[in-house]
């Protein structure tokens, strides 16, 4: 009878707990992994319109198929509170793991840095900050309460190594105009910090005007036509982005200033490859948000095998590319733009 008795209990009783892996991400309380538990990622993004944002979506993808595990994106459409609405959302939806691009770094903050953490989600930045992080640079770029941060190329050094290259090329008083994304977006603010630094550095780079975007061509020519109106003498136009180029070089045809405006910009991809061969710009920087997405994924995938990750990932994952020095933005040139491999188009 007391072997029966003793067969009844083990068979009744519960099942064995899961394996359990305890991360740490800088707070008090570590993530517990249930390794038991398939990896389910949210993705959120800010606006899948946008080419390197598509990027993004690539390289999580391509890490879908390598380690087969299923994925959302979520599209706030540059808007935060749909992007902190959408994270609520996933918070009930049995969601790991997220990789986060914020809309604005600040107002997700909370959510990222603790209540994500909290319900035992693995957070990763891939390109974008947290928690007025913005304009910050190395491994003040991560937040604690998340995993890793990926990327360093939208950072104010990486912002200013271009604008020093447009004064550079073009010594004496040169007057310049501007072109951003919306405000508060996190590339805005370190672009921003960046600008107010070379601009009380460089007396002579004289910026005669500055345009918010929406980071389409169509609103950057339009609004690099205001400029060429307004300022005839203009000199050089900068952009936060390609996507800014796409819309500045046809509005410079257009009024046949091709050889008196130059225009630098970041974020090299195909069209800046072939608009630098070309000479329709002058420089771009090294940017990877594809790698930066697909360096995202493995920290977390590493987390979850028991591997610890680094804190900062710097140039978006990607080796570095012939004359680039480690922590610092690779400018790509009509020189050397055969050694740099856009990944957005």
């Amino acid at each position: 009878m007391k072997h029966a008795w003793l067969l009844a209990l083990a068979l009744a009783a519960p099942p064995a707990t899961a394996a359990e892996i305890k991360v740490d991400v800088g707070l008090d309380a570590p993530v517990i992994v249930d390794t038991e538990q398939p990896l389910k990622l949210a993705l959120f993004i800010e606006i899948g319109t946008n080419s390197a944002v598509q990027s993004t979506v690539t390289g999580v993808k391509k890490m879908a198929e390598k380690y087969g595990f299923s994925y959302d994106v979520f599209d706030a459409r540059f808007d935060v509170a749909r992007q902190i609405n959408q994270m609520e959302t996933a918070l009930f939806n049995d969601y790991n793991a997220w990789i986060v691009v914020p809309v604005e770094g600040s107002q997700v903050c909370d959510m990222v840095t603790e209540r994500a953490p909290a319900e035992n989600v693995l957070v990763a930045h891939a390109t974008g900050t947290a928690c007025g992080r913005s304009s910050m640079e190395g491994d003040e770029l991560w937040s604690p309460g998340t995993l890793v941060y990926v990327g360093g190329n939208e950072t104010p050094s990486a912002f200013k190594a271009i604008m020093e290259k447009a004064i550079a090329d073009n010594p004496g008083h040169q007057k310049v105009g501007i072109l951003t994304g919306p405000n508060l977006h996190p590339i805005t603010v370190s672009f921003d910090k960046a600008l107010e630094e070379v601009k009380a550095a460089h007396p002579d780079f004289e910026v005669v005007a500055v345009h918010r975007t929406d980071y389409s061509p169509p609103d950057n020519q339009v609004k690099t036509q205001t400029m060429l109106q307004s300022n005839p003498d203009l000199g050089i136009i900068i952009g936060a982005y390609t996507n800014m180029s796409k819309g500045a070089v046809p509005a410079i045809e257009a009024a046949g200033k091709q050889d008196q405006v130059k225009v630098y910009e970041a974020g090299g991809t195909e069209w800046s490859v072939e608009a630098l061969k070309s000479g329709a710009i002058q420089a771009t920087t090294g940017f990877y948000r594809q790698t930066a997405a697909e360096a995202a994924v493995q920290a977390i995938v590493d987390a979850r095998a028991g591997k610890a990750a680094p804190r900062v990932i710097l140039n978006d994952g990607h080796a570095l590319i012939s004359g680039q020095e480690a922590g610092k933005v690779g400018l790509v040139t009509k020189e050397n733009v055969g050694a740099y491999t856009a990944e957005s188009p």
